[in-house]
C-alpha cells in the first residue's frame, strides 16, 4: 500500500538486529537544533527537513542527509561522506540523543537536541555593531606560522556570516549572529562541530574557539583590510638533495601502489595528502574527480594518500570507499596510515614534513616536484576559491603541455 507523503516517512528496517516497528513520521519544515559542548557552551545548528531527508544549513551551504532509519520512537540519521549519525527518539516536535562521529579515537560522542521551528536569539539592536570586513586573528593554541588566520564576515541586520582563512584551510560556511558587541558563529558539516564566539572591546575580538568537546581555543583579532596569510606554497618543502618523492602504499583492494609503477611514466601525478574526516579535503576531492576525467586523455593522473585517525586498514579502506563513491572519485586513494604527527613526517620519502591536511604536489613528466600546496581555500572563501582555482587550471595545463 503507497502512503501519501505530506510528512517525511521515515523508512522501516532492521537495526542491530530490533525488529522496526510502524514509520515514524518527522514534521516537514525548519528545526533548530543545539549541541552540548560542555555543562555551560551550547551551540545551535539548523535543519530542514524535506524530501531529500535532513538538511543541515550553514549560511548558503546544504549538506542533504537521506539514510534515515527508525525503529520504535527512535530516529536514526547517517550523514554523508563522514562516517558519523544522530541517534535521536522522537517526542511530538522534539527529537533529543546524540551525534557520534566513529572516525575519531576519543570524544566520538555530542549530546543534542532540535525543537520544530525557527528559534531565532533575542537581540540588543540598541547597540548592535557591524563586525563585517576583514580581520586580522591569532589562535593561542597553535604555534606560528599556523596560528595565523584571516577572518571575513558580512552582515545583514544581526545576521553574520562569514569564514576564517587558515595556513591549513578554511573553517568553511560559518553562519550566525550578532547582539550588540558580542557575535557567534558556527558550522556543522556531518563530521566537524565548529563553533565560535567573540566579544568587541575597543578595536580588538576576543574570542572563544570550540570544536566538538574535544578542543577549546582563544583567540583575537583587529580590522585589517591588508590582513594575509603565509605563502601556501612555501609551507612545505622537499629534504636538502631530493627532486621528487616516493612511497609505495595500498588501495582498498591491498594492490600497492607506488609513482614508479609504469602507469605513472611520463604523466603529470597530482599528489593529493588527505584524510576522509578532513572537510578542506572533500573541498578539494570535488575540484580534483572532474579534472581528472577532464585531462587523463592528456597524461594527468592523481593518487591520493589518505591518513586516518584510527590505524585500521580495514576501516580506513571503508572510509576511502565511501569517500570515493560519494565524489565520484576515479584515481587511486591509498591508505598511508596514522595522521600522528611523528609517522605521518616520515610516510612520503623526500617530504620534508606533512604540516597539514590536505596538501597538493605537483609532479612534472620528468619526475620532479615543481610545487607543493598547504591548506585548501574552499568555495566559503568566495574570490579566495576563485582564485585558487584559475591558478591551479592555468598551473596544470602548463605542466601537461610540457615534453
Amino acid at each position: 500500500m503507497e502512503m501519501k507523503r505530506s510528512l517525511l516517512v521515515l523508512t522501516c528496517t532492521l537495526f542491530w538486529g530490533m525488529a522496526c516497528s510502524a514509520s515514524k513520521s518527522i514534521r516537514e519544515g525548519e528545526w533548530s537544533g543545539t549541541f552540548y559542548l560542555n555543562d555551560t557552551t551550547r551551540m545551535p545548528f539548523r535543519f530542514v527537513v524535506n524530501d531529500s531527508g535532513f538538511v543541515f544549513v550553514n549560511g548558503s551551504e546544504r549538506i542533504a542527509a537521506g539514510d534515515i532509519k527508525s525503529a520504535g520512537d527512535s530516529v536514526f540519521v547517517t550523514m554523508p561522506v563522514f562516517d558519523s549519525e544522530f541517534r535521536m527518539k522522537k517526542d511530538s516536535d522534539e527529537l533529543s540523543g546524540t551525534f557520534i562521529n566513529h572516525q575519531r579515537i576519543s570524544n566520538q560522542t555530542i549530546r543534542c537536541k532540535a525543537v520544530y521551528g525557527v528559534q531565532a536569539p533575542l537581540v540588543n539592536d540598541f547597540e548592535l555593531n557591524d563586525f563585517s570586513g576583514r580581520w586580522s586573528a591569532v589562535f593561542d593554541g597553535d604555534d606560528p606560522p599556523l596560528n595565523v588566520a584571516v577572518a571575513e564576515f558580512a552582515q545583514t541586520a544581526n545576521r553574520v556570516t562569514g569564514t576564517f582563512l587558515t595556513p591549513t584551510g578554511d573553517y568553511r560556511f560559518l553562519d550566525g549572529f550578532a547582539d550588540g558587541k558580542s557575535i557567534s558563529i558556527s558550522a556543522f558539516d556531518g563530521s566537524h562541530v565548529f563553533y565560535f564566539t567573540a566579544s568587541l572591546d575597543h578595536d580588538t575580538l576576543y574570542g572563544h574557539y570550540y570544536s566538538g568537546t574535544h578542543w577549546h581555543d582563544t583567540w583575537k583579532a583587529w580590522r585589517n583590510e591588508n590582513a594575509s596569510l603565509p605563502d601556501a606554497d612555501s609551507l612545505a618543502f622537499l629534504k636538502p638533495g631530493f627532486t621528487g618523492i616516493s612511497f609505495k602504499y595500498p588501495d582498498p583492494d591491498s594492490n600497492l601502489v607506488s609513482l614508479r609503477d609504469a602507469r605513472y611514466k611520463g604523466k603529470v601525478v597530482l599528489v593529493q595528502i588527505m584524510g576522509s574526516w578532513c572537510p578542506n579535503c572533500m573541498d578539494e576531492a570535488m575540484v580534483l574527480a572532474p579534472l581528472y576525467d577532464k585531462y587523463k586523455a592528456r597524461g594527468l593522473e592523481i593518487i591520493g594518500l589518505d591518513f586516518e585517525r584510527i590505524n585500521s586498514f580495514p576501516e580506513a579502506s571503508s572510509f576511502i570507499r565511501k569517500f570515493q563513491k560519494h565524489f565520484s572519485i576515479h584515481y587511486p586513494i591509498l591508505f598511508a596510515g596514522s595522521t600522528d604527527r611523528k609517522l605521518r613526517a616520515q610516510a612520503v620519502t623526500g617530504l620534508k614534513d606533512i604540516v597539514g591536511f590536505p596538501t597538493l604536489i605537483y609532479i612534472d613528466r620528468k619526475g620532479t616536484v615543481r610545487k607543493i600546496h598547504t591548506g585548501f581555500s574552499g568555495p566559503a572563501t568566495g574570490k579566495h576559491f576563485e582564485k585558487w582555482r584559475d591558478d591551479f587550471y592555468r598551473f596544470v595545463d602548463l605542466l601537461l603541455k610540457e615534453k
